[in-house]
């Protein structure tokens, strides 16, 4: 049930000038505003996490399961990979954010042993059943020393089998928060938001001169999956919820802006940029990409449009976004690799079924437990 504005200014003590009266009522000077945007559970943001592995399963199947695949296609997996990039970089910095706006200090031991009973367990069986499937000669194109370089996190360094490519994402993200808890804690609470965005804006203009100077071959992959290169992509994510966490002129600003942006024109200009823009720009294709992103991301979280925020709280795609996490490890090897033939198990519909499948048991049957343990003995500041 919803109180009037009026109301709730009377419950909080306020007038519509905003001017407080104490008990007595007389009036007291007014404090300093409050953020507009407070972090904590946004469900939409599971419907989101879920549009994003849609999207890497969608693009998988464009490129390497169509008859005639258009070149086009290659780029729409990696929208989905920058979208999950740009949530974790979110969610990870507002928890930071919120623990040490309550604490002065962040808990680095709690906030590893939370990350490792998150992904460990999930990635540990994946890379344990390539290695039988390696043994049985269901997979040829691993050499052993790669599952190695995955369990380090250091796929995006090295490797080269399309089976496990896709875990070079993961990599980057897991080096990324290797250093961000340390760096974060270290920087002045009350300008980390302006150093947040200098440095995330260093970075994707360090990229955008390398890539212009051509310091490496574009087509290798480095400006795509080097930390160096792509660290940008998760922090453009912290920059977001550090400007609504810290200035209320900011969110207020953004959140009328957008609400004049309809969504679909935003989601659509986001796919043509992504489909046709990287031949026009190599050198920026990335930074306004990752912007573009930012700002889909910042209309879900600030938008009181009633059928958008339908769309990204409906239960389907948010137990996508549950399972996310597993079904983006499974589905690689039914949607990318080819050879060795699985017969009708790398054609529709059980390439797409059958990581369904094993990503929900794995997330019921390991993963959800695991949570709760998490939660217990590592519970969230």
């Amino acid at each position: 049930m919803h109180q009037s504005d009026e109301s709730q200014r009377i419950q909080k003590g306020t007038d519509r000038t905003g001017v407080h009266a104490d008990a007595a009522g007389k009036t007291v000077p007014p404090g300093p505003a409050r953020p507009e945007f407070q972090f904590h559970h946004i469900p939409e943001l599971d419907g989101f996490r879920g549009l994003a592995v849609l999207v890497v399963l969608a693009g998988h199947y464009l490129d390497f399961r169509m008859p005639d695949p258009r070149p086009e296609f290659a780029t729409i997996d990696k929208l989905g990979v920058l979208l999950f990039f740009v949530l974790s970089g979110f969610l990870i910095t507002g928890l930071l954010y919120r623990e040490r706006n309550a604490s002065g200090s962040i808990d680095f031991k709690r906030f590893y042993f939370r990350r490792i009973l998150r992904l460990a367990p999930a990635l540990l069986l994946f890379l344990a059943t390539v290695t039988l499937l390696i043994r049985l000669g269901w997979i040829t194109d691993v050499p052993r020393r790669e599952i190695l370089e995955c369990l380090l996190y250091a796929r995006n360094l090295f490797g080269r089998s399309l089976s496990l490519s896709h875990i070079w994402s993961l990599s980057l993200e897991e080096q990324f928060y290797l250093i961000w808890p340390l760096a974060f804690s270290l920087l002045p609470m009350k300008r980390s938001t302006s150093y947040v965005t200098a440095i995330c804006v260093a970075l994707a203009g360090w990229r955008s001169v390398a890539i212009a100077a051509n310091l490496f071959s574009y087509e290798r992959g480095i400006f795509y999956m080097r930390p160096y290169f792509r660290f940008d992509s998760i922090l453009i994510g912290a920059c977001l919820v550090l400007w609504l966490s810290t200035s209320a002129q900011a969110a207020e600003v953004l959140k009328k802006w957008l609400a004049r942006v309809p969504a679909v024109l935003l989601w659509s200009g986001l796919l043509l940029w992504t489909v046709f823009a990287e031949s026009l720009s190599h050198a920026f294709y990335l930074a306004v990409q990752e912007l573009l992103v930012a700002v889909a991301l910042a209309q879900i979280i600030l938008s009181e449009s009633k059928w958008l925020r339908a769309i990204f709280r409906w239960r389907p795609l948010r137990y996508c976004g549950s399972i996310s996490y597993s079904l983006y490890l499974w589905q690689q090897v039914f949607l990318v690799t080819s050879v060795p033939s699985w017969g009708p198990l790398r054609r529709l519909p059980l390439s797409i079924l059958v990581p369904f499948l094993i990503a929900a048991a794995s997330y019921h049957l390991m993963e959800k437990p695991l949570l709760g343990l998490k939660n217990r003995l590592a519970p969230q500041s």
